[in-house]
């Protein structure tokens, strides 16, 4: 029987860069998953991160830009970065993946400032 097209594309084909798997486990079910990530990305992040509260956890929305591919989005990490102005960050572990709007949604391990 012949296979349906697929039109989901991947991380790697999204943000242009080299992804590799890594095996996670759920917060919520223990299971353990494998997802794509692109390990450290170094972005521009731009203002204040917003914070989020969902299911008595913590995280922050960064809005980021990438300057090599003319992108910007925004990612979720867990850990605060106190950010004014713009700055140069690296993401760790950066995953994500597409939503029903059309636009994708992007999640990151953690994120830190460039050491000069």
């Amino acid at each position: 029987m012949a296979k349906n097209p697929n039109w989901m594309r991947s991380l790697s084909e999204v943000l242009g860069y080299q992804t590799t798997k890594l095996t996670k486990k759920s917060m919520r079910t223990g299971n353990a998953y494998e997802v794509d990530v692109i390990p450290q990305l170094e972005l521009v992040a731009m203002g204040e991160p917003e914070k989020i509260e969902k299911d008595g956890k913590t995280s922050y929305r960064y809005s980021v830009f990438d300057m090599k591919k003319d992108l910007e989005y925004q990612v979720t990490c867990p850990n605060f970065l106190n950010i004014s102005g713009v700055k140069q960050v690296i993401l760790q572990n950066l995953t994500g993946g597409a939503l029903s709007s059309g636009r994708g949604w992007y999640k990151a391990d953690s994120i830190q400032l460039v050491k000069k």
